[in-house]
């Protein structure tokens, strides 16, 4: 509604397992604007958020001066789109490879570490006064309902078990809950040629502890090839904590947030498990799921590595 003028250039740009996305321009009085149309599977999918759900709280961290796309039109299932909403689009890059290599970004790329810990820091100092309808999860939740999924495959995987059980009697910190995006990583962050500019792809967001962001973006997985750099194969851990404490100054510990790594990487490891079986067993038959699915592998080897060799 309110939307009277005429849509061009259609296009899909890279899609993820389980969502679509499409360039579009929307021009009205003479005036061309550049937007991105989310659209996200109509069966559920388990873990993740819907279309909808994702738009709310990408308008609520847009109020709050956070780094995301404005959100312009959201869908509903009465409507054609259904699962599905508009944003406005944000130009810069999103494919990791390119982040990571192409020359253009050689400037900017050692300062990236830092800029991200200020984006997460922001995200999590939004009010939680309209989000009051996130699921919470605190650590024991995420590991009981982690485990729950991992054992409905009947996969058994000694690594997998073992970390699981580690997992029980670490240290975790004792944060306030705070919104996390719960998927903040390379491939969901735009960048330009001045830095980032905006954090896209909300669907695992949930209110939790603010550690999980800074473990996330640490797992291996996500450094795409790039490993000795442990913040998303282009940066330092202590560059990502002084941004981040630039915006936010609590007291972090690098133990806790090599816990939450260690975390991160088992649910990587059963999100691949997901994937895979989405694929085996249907209704989402993909070439990129049964790929998703062979890197079960690339995690337990990750595990074996923080855990028992001092892998960062």
């Amino acid at each position: 509604e309110g939307f009277n003028g005429k849509i061009s250039d259609l296009e899909p740009l890279t899609n993820g397992a389980s969502n679509e996305t499409w360039s579009f321009n929307y021009s009205e009085d003479l005036v061309i604007h550049k937007m991105i149309l989310k659209k996200g599977s109509d069966i559920p999918q388990g873990l993740a958020l819907s279309k909808s759900e994702e738009a709310e709280i990408q308008k609520v961290v847009f109020q709050e001066q956070g780094p995301v796309p404005n959100v312009l039109a959201i869908s509903n299932d009465k409507s054609l789109l259904k699962n599905a909403y508009i944003m406005n689009l944000v130009e810069g890059e999103s494919i990791p490879r390119k982040i990571l290599r192409d020359e253009k970004y050689n400037k900017i790329r050692s300062s990236l570490a830092f800029q991200c810990g200020q984006a997460m820091a922001k995200i999590h100092q939004v009010p939680l006064d309209s989000l009051n309808w996130l699921d919470s999860k605190d650590i024991k939740r995420e590991l009981d309902e982690l485990y729950l999924t991992y054992e409905k495959f009947q996969q058994h995987l000694p690594v997998f078990e073992y970390t699981f059980k580690w997992l029980k009697d670490q240290d975790f910190g004792d944060f306030p809950n705070t919104l996390i995006h719960a998927d903040f990583r390379l491939g969901n962050l735009i960048f330009d040629e001045n830095g980032l500019q905006s954090v896209i792809d909300w669907e695992l967001a949930h209110i939790g502890n603010p550690l999980q962001d800074i473990g996330w973006i640490c797992v291996n997985s996500w450094r795409f090839g790039e490993y000795k750099h442990v913040v998303g194969g282009f940066g330092e851990l202590e560059d990502l904590l002084k941004g981040y404490k630039s915006i936010r100054n609590i007291q972090l510990h690098v133990e806790q947030i090599k816990n939450w790594q260690i975390f991160g990487t088992l649910r990587w490891g059963v999100i691949c498990l997901i994937q895979t079986f989405a694929h085996l067993l249907g209704p989402h038959n993909s070439v990129e799921r049964a790929a998703i699915g062979r890197r079960v592998s690339e995690t337990e080897l990750d595990l074996v590595d923080l855990l028992f060799m001092e892998g960062k």
